[in-house]
């Protein structure tokens, strides 16, 4: 049984989000400007001091932390990945990683081909649009491939995992999973591992030429709401989240779960933002006990994974890394089930 965080790599300054928010953006000022805007408002997150407010320009830095990962029995990172019609942006912790063999931590990517915006304010005009081509689909299969061979990166029976962000907003995904699959038969003797992100809506994969889903967490439903009717920011249950995503009935199609430890983007959105309340790690203890249960009797033992959002979300306040309110309890909480599940 493994445990995936997937992993956000915004914590260095680029030039596309200099225009935007500022010069030096990085995520930690969106989590350094929070403040409480309900009472018991957990706001602002504070990463503990073993971390601090970080910049993944540091590449000793960024080790360690793969490191601490690793010791705590988190064997595997997803990482964001995004890239605009040949446009990578926020690639450099993953470039570090790849010429970096001492770092022992598994990998894959999830491709978030979606354009952006301004995540401060309503949607408008995106700052980065993509572009879909097939043109633009074989000029991204070369760029994976140097990635996918990896000995670190996580292969579904010799099959290089491979995620699509929200596959329903992908208008040529069908074509660009059979390009893939046709040169990766070529060019490195097997077809990848496709799999797409519930993040919005859940899918069958063969609508869009995949292999599988995985779920994505926290689920958006009215039933978990908390907060009255135009109450703002909208408050949501941890609790019934949880429990909503458990009695989840099992689909008629591969999908591999996930689940949270907390949910908050009011550091993004302020008061446009949604705040999940009654998080505690006994609850997200639980969950993890129980995708494990269900991984083992529903799933084929290649794809004993489970899939938490996140290992760095601090923006959205959900987050594995350690921080002052929690110290490493979340991280001992995993290291424990993980000893458990696999010895």
């Amino acid at each position: 049984m493994n445990f995936i965080a997937f992993y956000l790599p915004q914590f260095y300054p680029i030039p596309e989000n200099d225009r935007i928010y500022g010069p030096g953006f990085t995520e930690w000022d969106n989590v350094r400007r929070a403040k409480p805007l309900l009472p018991g408002h957990y706001e602002p997150h504070i990463p503990h001091k073993r971390i601090g407010y970080y910049s993944l320009l540091d590449d000793k830095f960024l080790q360690a932390q793969h490191n601490l990962a690793w010791a705590y029995g988190l064997t595997g990172f997803c990482y964001y990945y995004y890239d605009f019609s040949g446009h990578k942006l926020l690639d450099r912790p993953l470039r570090t990683l790849h010429r970096t063999p001492q770092i022992p931590n598994n990998f894959c990517l999830c491709w978030v081909h979606t354009s952006w915006y301004n995540n401060r304010h309503a949607p408008t005009e995106p700052f980065i649009a993509q572009e879909y081509s097939e043109e633009n689909a074989v000029r991204l299969f070369f760029d994976l491939i140097n990635y996918w061979q990896d000995t670190r990166y996580i292969k579904i029976a010799g099959r290089p995992l491979f995620l699509i962000w929200a596959p329903e907003r992908h208008p040529m995904l069908a074509t660009y999973a059979a390009i893939w699959r046709s040169l990766g038969q070529k060019h490195a003797g097997c077809a990848p591992y496709l799999a797409g992100v519930e993040a919005y809506m859940a899918n069958r994969p063969a609508a869009f030429g995949l292999d599988a889903m995985i779920e994505f967490a926290p689920a958006w439903a009215r039933e978990n709401h908390v907060s009255e009717l135009g109450e703002q920011p909208v408050r949501i249950d941890y609790a019934k989240t949880i429990n909503l995503m458990l009695k989840k009935p099992k689909p008629d199609y591969l999908r591999l779960r996930c689940t949270f430890p907390s949910w908050d983007n009011t550091p993004r959105r302020g008061r446009e933002g949604i705040a999940c309340v009654g998080a505690t790690p006994e609850l997200f203890k639980y969950a993890l006990e129980e995708l494990a249960l269900y991984t083992k009797e529903n799933l084929p033992t290649e794809l004993a994974y489970i899939f938490i959002n996140a290992w760095n979300e601090w923006g959205e306040g959900c987050h594995l890394e350690p921080c002052e309110r929690y110290g490493f309890t979340y991280l001992k909480i995993i290291k424990e089930l993980h000893q458990a599940l696999n010895n």
